[in-house]
């Protein structure tokens, strides 16, 4: 009776274990990733200029699309002036401008969809 039952333990860890495997959260994550980063036309109609809030020490993304799962291209900080071009409304009623993000101090710059709560004025006013 015990061999039946350390079989039957012994077989139900291992398909617990391997159920585990199946879904490796990183595999999940890559497919939904690609499937949340859209790339929207953008048109440089805004001549304002915003930063990023001083609170954010290592910086605000910005990233390839107006999304949290788009790639990131560079984190300005504070230092940047952040020249915004226009903004969109992504899938989750979320406002992301579209900048470039410039450092005179040092030549950094960075062009991209960046989430409009990460700056000081709450990013561009023109639609894209």
């Amino acid at each position: 009776m015990k061999s039946v039952r350390r079989c039957l333990t012994t077989g139900l860890s291992l398909l617990f274990m391997g159920v585990g495997i199946g879904v490796a959260p990183t595999a999940v994550a890559d497919v939904n990733t690609a499937a949340t980063c859209t790339h929207p036309s953008w048109s440089n109609k805004d001549a304002g200029v915003d930063h990023v809030r001083y609170e954010l020490l290592e910086g605000a993304p910005v990233r390839t699309g107006p999304n949290e799962g788009c790639g990131v291209v560079g984190r300005p900080d504070w230092n940047f002036d952040v020249y915004l071009h226009c903004y969109t409304v992504n899938s989750a009623g979320n406002t992301w401008s579209h900048v470039r993000a410039y450092n005179r101090f040092d030549g950094r710059e960075y062009s991209g969809w960046i989430y409009d709560r990460n700056l000081d004025k709450y990013g561009s006013t023109k639609a894209c």
